[in-house]
């Protein structure tokens, strides 16, 4: 300002009127031009700001032409967030910034720019040293920054922010910087706001778009794992971040785990993220309870594990719970967005969540329908193989064989537990380089999972088995076996744990899913009648073992004095006592009957067990079945005429030969005779008679005679008797073993019960056929049927003429 001396020319005089006025006129048009330059400057900063299509671009072109009005070393924007209680840096230019960044957060109230836009002025702090009313200078002046300027942004419709200029420079702010930064924020203002707007749209297009592709692309989906790899990495696109996650929540065990793929997560961090849903966990990654919530400060967010965060970089979390009708299933958690989350992507992610949630339960449904498809097939491929004529042994090592290679084990063990008389049936699969374990002594006598399976009658489930209580006192056993998971589930049968299988993991722990344990325990619930059969079947082997041991050494012990005392009765036979003394014959007689029917019941019992173990032997020759019949007759006479029954022979000539076991033949007509001549009372009759037949329409079965020159099918032979006939309701049961009708009242007829079953053994084990027909009271009629076999070709000429095969009983 001039001072109050008079003004003086440069020879000393006063100035003239009008050399104050030319300086006046001087000063003034200065000011227009610098005015009209800022005005040049303003302008092209507006044009500039009006191209820009972010933030971010409008200020970069605002600060290039601020720059040459207003000095400055660091300028920056601090836009207000919704809600309109913080503030967040948007955009930053700057050589000498310092630590100020992007995305920067602070509180408004309490700050310059809350003052600024208060009061609707520009607030100049020309020495941030003696600055003491806002709450962020003591950082500038660590920084080496002097001074100052707020500029407040307000739209047409609300305050925006304020531009904010630091400088190094202590009262670097004059008025014309002041009036230039003035003018140009209500352009810059409407531009941000403008460019907001539109920021806004894109975001919003982007949102829905990106909603629709997730929406379209989950609604194909099957697979779990490719829902939560593909969830992940769109959230991580559509929120902002750099890492996602999928986890899941488990309402049984309270667990949440997190489930991979995820989107750019560490395979640690996705290995590491499992814990229980509790605030007292301290151990867990979370500590809050299941609600929507975001932290851009996670080192001081009481609701997150520090350590956690620092370990795996975490600088922002969002985290949003999936629920289906308010059911919680897992949670989407987003981490590392630049500038931190907002309530925007808060709620944009809550709107993804219902459809997220929804697509994940979908899959979840399916592949739990999927697995119950291929457990079930498996479950059916197993009965399949187990209603096989196998041995229940074969059929309990196919079962464990298939379930190991389905589960892919490395052991799969079936165990038959026994009572106090008899030793636990094992049986073993192990994998390639697996050693078996069930032969060892201790494990059998110490391996405490029979005890646990028969108390709790539940899967026992071990993923990992040294940390398991039932190790305890076990860890040599353990070790040894190298067990690092086990799972166990009962085999019950008829409501008792009759015993278990179990499946072994020795080359690396496992965490055995709901999938694994559905398939043993239905795999157990079908395998516990052959585990059941093969127990039964090796005591009834050792039972046949020492019973055909008990009858070898029977028949040897009996057949000595038997044949001594048939010898003895041929020899009193020749005696002339007998001729003179009748009684003397007739017990002659009785004790020689007696002695063939006991030597013929021997041999009768000691063929059958033959044939059940499947090791009797035909020797077959050509024999006269005709013959055959007599030579039994002339054996069973004495017991007939005892009896008093007539015997009759109506054999028809001309048979043809065949061949046969010429025994066997006879024990089957020694046991057709003497079962009828023993179930006739006195005074009846017994008639046998052979003949030739061919078709279906006579004899027993209505066959039907053979004319001459024709060539028979089969012999038939037909014992028919006058006895008491067997009732209805035990015909079905006439040969089955160890089985005799016994009429009411009547007394005890002897015998085993073997002679029919015997019969029909036989007969079926040369090709042939055996029939019985009777009506009580009124006597029976067994026929048997056996193949005409010729050595000169096959029987009737042709090979249609072959007899059905009998069993193989290696004739």
């Amino acid at each position: 300002m001039p001072d109050d001396s008079e003004p003086t020319t440069a020879g000393g005089h006063p100035p003239s009127a009008s050399d104050a006025e030319l300086e006046r006129l001087r000063a003034l048009v200065e000011y227009f031009g610098e005015a009209n330059e800022q005005l040049e400057t303003v302008n092209r900063i507006v044009a500039a700001v009006n191209t820009g299509r972010s933030i971010e671009e409008v200020f970069e072109l605002a600060s290039e032409q601020v720059r040459s009005l207003v000095p400055f070393d660091r300028a920056s924007i601090a836009l207000c967030e919704e809600g309109g209680q913080s503030l967040r840096v948007f955009a930053l230019t700057g050589e000498r910034a310092g630590s100020l960044a992007v995305g920067a957060r602070g509180p408004l109230s309490g700050s310059v720019t809350e003052l600024a836009l208060t009061e609707r002025r520009t607030v100049v702090i020309p020495e941030l040293s003696r600055e003491q009313r806002f709450n962020v200078y003591e950082d500038l002046r660590r920084e080496g920054f002097r001074s100052a300027v707020c500029v407040p942004l307000f739209s047409m419709r609300r305050a925006v922010g304020s531009l904010n200029l630091t400088s190094r420079t202590r009262d670097a702010y004059r008025r014309r910087h002041l009036l230039a930064l003035e003018r140009l924020a209500a352009p810059l203002a409407i531009a941000i706001e403008k460019t907001q707007l539109l920021e806004e749209s894109w975001e919003r297009e982007r949102e829905l778009r990106g909603l629709y592709e997730i929406t379209r692309a989950f609604s194909t989906l099957s697979d779990t794992k490719d829902v939560s790899g593909r969830l992940a990495a769109a959230i991580c696109r559509l929120a902002g971040g750099e890492m996602c996650l999928i986890a899941s929540y488990d309402r049984r065990t309270g667990a949440v785990r997190a489930e991979a793929p995820g989107c750019n997560t560490p395979p640690g961090l996705v290995e590491e993220f499992h814990f229980k849903l509790e605030s007292e966990s301290r151990e867990a990654p979370l500590y809050q309870t299941g609600e929507a919530f975001l932290s851009n400060e996670p080192h001081a967010d009481p609701r997150l594990n520090r350590d956690f965060a620092e370990r795996w970089g975490v600088r922002s979390v969002l985290s949003v719970p999936l629920r289906i009708k308010r059911e919680l299933i897992g949670f989407i958690y987003v981490a590392n967005r630049a500038g931190g989350f907002s309530e925007r992507e808060l709620r944009l992610l809550e709107i993804l969540a219902a459809q997220a949630a929804e697509t994940i339960v979908n899959a979840r449904l399916f592949a739990t329908i999927q697995a119950q498809a291929e457990r079930e097939a498996v479950v059916n491929r197993l009965l399949l193989s187990l209603r096989r004529g196998h041995e229940p042994r074969e059929k309990v090592r196919e079962v464990i064989e298939r379930v190991g290679g389905v589960l892919d084990l490395d052991r799969c063990v079936a165990v038959l537990f026994a009572d106090a008389e008899h030793e636990d049936f094992y049986d073993e699969w192990c994998a390639d380089g697996v050693e078996p374990v069930t032969d060892w002594p201790e494990v059998r006598e110490h391996s405490p999972v029979r005890n646990a399976v028969v108390t709790t009658r539940r899967p026992l489930v071990a993923p990992d088995v040294s940390a398991h209580p039932l190790a305890l006192g076990a860890e040599r056993l353990v070790e040894r076996a190298g067990l690092k998971s086990l799972v166990v589930v009962p085999v019950i049968h008829r409501g008792r744990v009759i015993g278990s299988l179990s499946g072994h993991q020795t080359r690396h722990g496992r965490e055995w899913s709901e999938d694994d344990v559905d398939l043993l325990v239905a795999v157990a619930t079908h395998v516990g009648a052959t585990l059941e059969n093969a127990r039964l079947i090796e005591e009834l082997r050792e039972a046949n073992r020492l019973k055909d041991r008990f009858l070898a050494t029977l028949s040897h012990e009996l057949r000595t004095p038997l044949t001594a005392i048939l010898g003895r009765v041929e020899m009193l036979s020749e005696s002339e006592a007998l001729s003179r003394d009748e009684g003397l014959a007739d017990a002659a007689r009785a004790i020689g009957a007696s002695a063939t029917s006991l030597a013929q019941l021997i041999s009768d019992l000691l063929d059958l067990s033959r044939i059940q173990r499947g090791v009797l032997r035909l020797h077959r020759d050509p024999v006269d079945v005709n013959d055959l019949v007599r030579d039994v007759e002339r054996d069973v006479r004495r017991t007939a005429l005892v009896r008093h029954l007539e015997l009759r022979l109506e054999l028809s000539d001309g048979l043809p030969p065949t061949i046969a076991d010429a025994q066997c033949v006879r024990q089957i007509l020694w046991n057709l005779l003497s079962n009828s001549i023993k179930f006739t009372p006195e005074g009846g009759r017994v008639v046998v008679r052979t003949r030739a037949a061919d078709g279906a329409r006579a004899g027993a079965w209505g066959v039907e005679t053979v004319d001459a020159g024709e060539r028979p099918r089969w012999i038939e032979v037909e014992v028919e008797d006058t006895g008491e006939g067997i009732p209805a309701d035990f015909m079905p049961h006439i040969w089955e073993r160890f089985r005799q009708a016994e009429p009411a009242g009547a007394p005890p007829r002897g015998g085993l019960g073997i002679g029919l079953s015997l019969v029909k053994e036989l007969v079926e084990a040369h090709g042939g056929q055996v029939e019985a027909a009777s009506e009580e009271g009124h006597g029976s009629r067994f026929s048997v049927r056996l193949p005409v076999i010729r050595l000169d070709g096959p029987p009737g000429g042709g090979a249609h003429d072959e007899p059905e095969p009998g069993p193989n009983l290696h004739a």
